[in-house]
């Protein structure tokens, strides 16, 4: 779920503020529903790639200008499944599962943001992609900061959802819980039941932990460089601070922000209506 999330399939998550928002969440929120149904959405299936030591496993959906959707931490692409909905209709939408999440394996060494990053410029010349618009939630949003970045030419509009651009924007995290915690059962199992190495969950889950404990730490500077339209959405009582989205949202030159009322860091699971509606009025 930028910053964290652990999100939910009939997992819940419950983890640190940004990539998991510490938060348990019981709703389904239609993932199991849409799982079984995106063909009736415009799904064209799934396939896999190799991308860097990693088989990167992705979904399109949909045909038309082509927009990334970007999972957070320790989530997988059905947590996205709104946003994939409301934008198949006009979109080419690629829907990845990130390097080590879901049914994409890890790779050697550490998980950085920008080898997601790149990850993602792989994927788009196997797609034939030049240039893509990015709808990114946490994890996923923090991504898509990256790309902007570092391959402005490659990347169209942005949207990124309760994401960070440094550590201060997450405050103390605290002790991560043990891998075989009962407090990360659900996100341990849903791990184990979609990932094709499936024991490799403490691996991975000590990467995510130091991953949000030491990235990303973009500077004012990196900001600015964005050339970029972005929109900077949270929700009302996200896990990422206010000041910290207002600090990310004016640093970016004529960036966007949209605040969702009475919503947390997983607004796009809670108020879909909301959340849709300002990224397709923001894409168009």
């Amino acid at each position: 779920m930028a910053p964290r999330t652990t999100v939910i399939a009939v997992f819940v998550a419950a983890a640190l503020a940004f990539g998991s928002a510490c938060a348990a969440i019981t709703p389904d929120f239609g993932i199991s529903d849409f799982a079984a149904r995106k063909a009736q959405v415009g799904g064209h299936g799934g396939q896999t790639v190799e991308v860097d030591g990693a088989q990167l496993y992705y979904e399109t959906y949909g045909a038309g200008a082509p927009v990334l959707v970007l999972h957070g931490g320790t989530a997988y692409l059905e947590t996205m499944h709104h946003q994939i909905e409301a934008l198949a209709p006009d979109h080419l939408v690629i829907a990845p599962d990130s390097r080590g999440h879901g049914r994409s394996t890890d790779g050697p060494g550490p998980l950085h943001y920008h080898q997601m990053a790149e990850d993602m410029v792989a994927l788009m010349d196997r797609l034939h992609i030049p240039k893509a618009d990015i709808v990114g939630w946490s994890d996923g949003g923090i991504v898509a900061l990256d790309l902007a970045i570092h391959h402005p030419k490659r990347v169209g509009r942005i949207v990124t959802m309760g994401s960070n651009f440094d550590l201060t924007g997450l405050g103390n995290l605290g002790p991560p819980a043990p891998a075989d915690s009962p407090s990360v059962a659900r996100q341990r199992d849903a791990y184990r039941r979609m990932s094709p190495t499936p024991d490799h969950w403490p691996a991975f889950y000590g990467k995510v932990q130091t991953m949000w404990r030491t990235e990303p730490h973009f500077t004012r500077k990196d900001l600015s460089s964005i050339r970029s339209r972005v929109l900077v959405m949270a929700g009302e009582s996200d896990s990422i601070p206010r000041e910290h989205t207002d600090a990310l949202a004016s640093a970016i030159p004529g960036a966007q922000k949209v605040i969702i009322p009475h919503a947390s860091h997983f607004a796009l699971l809670t108020h879909p209506e909301a959340v849709n509606a300002a990224i397709i009025a923001f894409l168009k």
